[in-house]
Order: C-alpha cells, then sequence, then structure tokens
C-alpha cells in the first residue's frame, strides 16, 4: 500500500495547536507550511488555541496536543493537571523545546513534561564538531536510533540548535548524538557567553507511555520548518515526521495500560508504606516527647514543693524569733 493510500484509509483525528503561551509552532506560519502538508495528507484535522487557559474542555476532542517551544509564558497549576489527565485519559502530547530549554525560553515545561513524564528538557545547547564550519557545530547529524515505530527505517537527520533530554520514571530515548566529539554548552548569564560543559552522547528526543496515552519530546523545533539543510525536507526528516504523526494517532495496545496502571498502583503502596513508616516516626517522636514533658513537669512540682517547704520553714522559723 502506498503511502498516501495508507493515509487516505486513517480515521480522520484532531491535531491542536498551543499558541497561548507564545509558541513558536504556528502550524498556519508559512515557515511550516510543508508540515502542515503532511498533516493534511495524514487525514488529521488541523486547530489552534490562541489565547485561552489549558482546559479538559477544550481537549475533550483531542487526538494530539502540540505544545511548540513556549516562550516567555508559564503553564498554570490547573492547566498542568489538566495536560497530565488529557494524556492519562488516551490523549497524545508533543513537547518541543530550543537550546537553553525552560531557563532560557523562559517557561516551565519540565514542571510536567519532566515531573510527571520523566522527559526533562536541559538548559544546554548541543554541538558536535564541524571540520569545515566552526559556526555551524550546532547543526547536530543523527544516525543513532532506538528501535521503535517513530525511527523505523530511519539512516540520518538532521538537528539545528537543539537541547538534550534527561530521562527518568518509564521514558525511553529516541535518538542520540554521537559518542564522539559531541559536547554540550551551558549559557553564563553573566558573561552573556556559552561555556563548554560535557563531552558525551546525548539524547536529543525521547518518548514515554503515560496511562491510555502517549508523549514524545524533543529538543529542537527546527526540524519541523522549511527551513533549507535543517528543516522538514532534509535527509529523513519527513520520514522521522510521518512516523511520529502515525505513532501518535495509533491507540495504545491494552496491555501497555494495565501494565502503566500495576506500575501506578505499585507506586502507591510504596508511597504508603513511606507515610506509613512517617507516621510512625511521628508518633514515636511524639511519645518521647510527651514522656520528656511529663518528667519536666514532674521536675518543677517537685521544686515548687520544695520551695514552699523552705518558705514554709522560713516563716515558722521567724515566728519563733
Amino acid at each position: 500500500m502506498c503511502f498516501l493510500q495508507f493515509y487516505s484509509n486513517m480515521l480522520e483525528r484532531t491535531i491542536l495547536f498551543d499558541l497561548s503561551h507564545n509558541e513558536m509552532l504556528n502550524i498556519y506560519d508559512e515557515n511550516f507550511s510543508d508540515f502542515l502538508f503532511l498533516l493534511e495528507q495524514a487525514n488529521l484535522i488541523t486547530k489552534v488555541n490562541e489565547n485561552e487557559e489549558i482546559t479538559l474542555k477544550m481537549l475533550q476532542d483531542t487526538d494530539i496536543l502540540v505544545f511548540g517551544n513556549p516562550i516567555d509564558d508559564y503553564f498554570s497549576t490547573i492547566e498542568i493537571k489538566n495536560i497530565c489527565d488529557f494524556v492519562r485519559n488516551g490523549g497524545n502530547l508533543l513537547l518541543i523545546s530550543e537550546y537553553g530549554a525552560d531557563y532560557l525560553q523562559k517557561t516551565n515545561l519540565n514542571d510536567f513534561s519532566g515531573m510527571h513524564f520523566g522527559l526533562f528538557f536541559e538548559k544546554n545547547l548541543i554541538k558536535e564538531l564541524n571540520q569545515t564550519n566552526q559556526n555551524l557545530s550546532s547543526i547536530l547529524h543523527i544516525k543513532k536510533f532506538q528501535n521503535h515505530d517513530i525511527t523505523k527505517g530511519l539512516r540520518e537527520i538532521i538537528i539545528g540548535g537543539s537541547c538534550s533530554l534527561f530521562l527518568n520514571k518509564k521514558a525511553k530515548p529516541l535518538f542520540f548524538t554521537n559518542e564522539k566529539e559531541v559536547w554540550s554548552e551551558i549559557y553564563n548569564n553573566i558573561t552573556g557567553k556559552w561555556m563548554k560543559d560535557k563531552e558525551q552522547e546525548q539524547i536529543i528526543a525521547a518518548y514515554t507511555e503515560y496511562g491510555k496515552g502517549k508523549v514524545v519530546a524533543i529538543g529542537d523545533i527546527d526540524i519541523f520548518t522549511n527551513e533549507k539543510n535543517i528543516g522538514i525536507n532534509t535527509l529523513d526528516n519527513t520520514n522521522f515526521i510521518r512516523n511520529l504523526i502515525n505513532s501518535l494517532t495509533e491507540p495504545l495496545e491494552e496491555s501497555n495500560v494495565i501494565s502503566f496502571l500495576l506500575h501506578q498502583l505499585g507506586e502507591t503502596q510504596n508511597d504508603m508504606r513511606e507515610l506509613t513508616k512517617t507516621m510512625n516516626n511521628v508518633i514515636e517522636t511524639l511519645t518521647i516527647l510527651e514522656k520528656r514533658l511529663s518528667y519536666l513537669e514532674e521536675k518543677a512540682n517537685i521544686l515548687s514543693l520544695k520551695k514552699k517547704d523552705a518558705n514554709l520553714l522560713n516563716t515558722e522559723s521567724l515566728e519563733e524569733d
């Protein structure tokens, strides 16, 4: 079956791009026109949220929610809860950051990307050695992929100006930088310069499953643009985005959802054990304090009685005199 035939047989689904947090990725901007074309091929209904707070009612008919590098704006606690509930109940989430991540972009993606999903955007810029032009060292040639539907058939993709990802919980990498001649740089706010940090392999994109939904995080937005040499039409970048769309429109297998629920139950039991241990420690501490207070009160009463007896003796002695 050819690519277009495959997409024509897909169910109609909705992808919502948030713009209410000053996101860079405006799907109706000319620079993202080729990305929009891929979404239309995938039979996706494209919507944008320009200024409303993220609510469960807004997300009710949404299959994929996209935050394309928010800038100078923060998600509220209520919005974060609604986003997590959306994914837990079967929604899919695409999170995109840029070099410097939350630190430079002045936002708080990590408050839910990291804290809830285990996908932490790191406040750095990843570079690799470029023999011909040092100014292009932030353009990464990715050839190392984790086995996954999203990376199927990929040989090489180009990433420009990316941060890396730190993973925990059940999050897994999608693709990495080379092991050699790659390093991260951290922005020094005092000097206004990027300072070399670590020379090591870096994770640039990752995914996780959360409840009935999926979350994908990537540290670069340029791959979705029409930019020459780093955008959607470069090498296997188009195939990566097609795979990404396909994956985020496919429901999770029931066994994965059951595994998540059992994992959550196990974490809840562990939390209860820790809470019980903490409560027992508090009770033990209060018991010790209570005994200590009783001892001090008893000692104070004895001292008071002795003082009264001493005063009484002094009074009697004065009367005898």
